[in-house]
């Protein structure tokens, strides 16, 4: 078996370490450190769900409004055209149904990554 040496290459400003980089890294020194820290997790991860809720209720929201100003325009559109409404309400009727079936969807038990 062959010894190799892993060789680092030099080390630049991203390695050096910060004071914000050790208290991110640091581990509690006991418990009462411990403790402060999981209270701030979670209180960080109930502001994290709730900002994600208020994210899907404003998604639906805006699912619910795009789905009435489409069947608007369908209804001017059969109007204008003089096709008969039977056939532009199916579509219509379509994007309420993806609408509802969306509206009804439950937020998962696990909060996905936020991107920005």
């Amino acid at each position: 078996m062959t010894t190799e040496q892993k060789t680092q290459g030099k080390r630049g400003l991203r390695t050096l370490a910060t004071l914000q980089t050790r208290l991110v890294n640091a581990k509690p020194a006991n418990r009462t450190q411990a403790v402060s820290r999981y209270a701030r997790l979670e209180n960080e991860r109930m502001r994290i769900q709730r900002e994600l809720d208020a994210w899907n209720a404003r998604r639906l929201e805006a699912e619910r409004m795009l789905a009435a100003v489409d069947a608007e325009l369908d209804t001017i559109k059969a109007m204008l055209l003089g096709t008969p409404a039977a056939a532009t309400k199916t579509t219509s009727a379509q994007r309420t149904n993806v609408s509802s079936r969306v509206a009804h969807r439950r937020p998962s038990a696990a909060p996905a990554l936020i991107e920005y």
